[in-house]
């Protein structure tokens, strides 16, 4: 048998396609079937360099021109099938598709608990999948030790996914469950963990050695850290701002603290 699998030519009836388009549409049906879907070729391509395992690929005959020959040398063994444009338009997350959607199994978590010296973030409560894609591009720009997700919204939700711009499929990820667990391993590690705050009294942040080893806590977008989680972390750091502005960008808060973390 040819590692090369014969190319399909499939309707909206197809049991990928149908898939495809659960995937992108419902988080449990993510969970349940251990998959989520991707749209185009850019980040198909970055997952199969990270060494993404795809179920299977559905290009239309201009993305199947363009791309075929390369996705079946990096993906010999995905079955490829081949749809209409008006279905790629139809099963699309963007206004403008490229053509090339692929279903993948989710990845293991590649993070391993925090430790002394390390550097790391966790999300709390995050609920925009754009920001969360944001704050794993820069971390994958920056680097990273890991970031942690405590009840954040879903990491393999399509918006999440594209704006990571692969990142997703590189930078170290890891869910929490408990965090009393998260604080005591760090404090065992003598690992420092610093709230990200909106306070002029806190520490600003820049005076405090983050890239000596920390791990930084980023709150949810409307309501920022709850008291108990601030008040147990070890010091409580604020981003120096204009008086007349009180607030950033959960994904730009990050980017920033980011930035501090990877100085030399």
């Amino acid at each position: 048998m040819s590692d090369q699998m014969d190319i399909l030519q499939v309707g909206t009836k197809n049991k990928t396609v149908r898939m495809f388009a659960h995937l992108n549409r419902s988080r449990s049906f993510r969970e349940k079937n251990h998959a989520f879907a991707m749209e185009g070729s850019r980040l198909v391509l970055d997952a199969l360099d990270s060494g993404v395992q795809l179920q299977a690929l559905l290009l239309t005959q201009k993305a199947e021109n363009q791309f075929g020959d390369l996705l079946r040398t990096k993906a010999p063994r995905t079955r490829i099938l081949l749809i209409s444009d008006a279905l790629a338009k139809e099963i699309a997350d963007t206004e403008t598709a490229q053509g090339v959607f692929a279903v993948s199994e989710m990845m293991p978590e590649s993070a391993g608990m925090p430790l002394r010296g390390q550097t790391c973030m966790l999300l709390h409560c995050l609920q925009d999948p754009s920001n969360l894609g944001a704050i794993l591009r820069t971390a994958d720009a920056l680097g990273t030790d890991g970031i942690y997700l405590f009840q954040c919204c879903d990491l393999y939700n399509p918006k999440a996914v594209r704006s990571s711009m692969g990142a997703l499929f590189r930078v170290p990820l890891r869910r929490i469950d408990d965090m009393q667990a998260f604080f005591a391993h760090c404090q065992a590690q003598s690992l420092p963990t610093c709230a990200a705050v909106v306070d002029r009294d806190a520490v600003r942040l820049g005076a405090f050695p983050l890239q000596d080893g920390a791990a930084v806590l980023i709150g949810n977008e409307g309501s920022g850290l709850p008291r108990e989680i601030s008040d147990a972390c070890d010091v409580k750091l604020t981003i120096p701002m204009a008086l007349h502005s009180n607030s950033l960008n959960a994904a730009m808060a990050a980017g920033l603290f980011l930035w501090e973390m990877a100085k030399t």
